[in-house]
């Protein structure tokens, strides 16, 4: 029974020091100042370093403020702008579609994008043909 009895200390000391480290925890306190009521500081809804960036004008206020000015015949204007064809060449978009055409039939000329298109041109006749040739101005005489 002695061995119960030294436990029992053990276990009465490791409380009782328990005990006194919860005590230290309780007494040590920020001694700071107390937290921030977030409510009672001012906060700005907007920014105040913050521009409003410039607006910009449609092509028809550019226009009008450009009749109202009286220019030099030299210096260039939106009404006035020349400027050459495009070097590029001109993209063909499908006949049926609208699609960008990568691809002619040599038959009907008609542009089509895919396969399947093709399927579809090859199904149909003469004046359907000549129908999608004349929305595009291309309107030739088939045999």
């Amino acid at each position: 029974m002695a061995p119960k009895k030294s436990s029992s200390k053990k276990s009465n000391n490791s409380s009782t020091a328990k005990a006194k480290q919860q005590s230290n925890v309780v007494e040590e306190e920020p001694l700071g100042p107390s937290p921030l009521n977030l409510s009672m500081i001012h906060k700005p809804f907007k920014n105040s370093n913050y521009k409003t960036p410039k607006k910009s004008k449609n092509l028809k206020q550019i226009l009008a403020a450009e009749r109202t000015q009286e220019l030099a015949l030299d210096v260039p204007t939106y009404q006035n702008i020349e400027c050459p064809p495009s070097v590029l060449p001109q993209k063909k978009y499908c006949d049926v579609t609208g699609l960008v055409a990568k691809y002619t039939d040599p038959k009907t000329g008609l542009r089509y994008h895919n396969s399947e298109i093709y399927q579809f041109i090859r199904t149909l006749s003469v004046p359907n043909v000549q129908a999608y040739l004349a929305s595009r101005n291309a309107a030739v005489v088939l045999k």
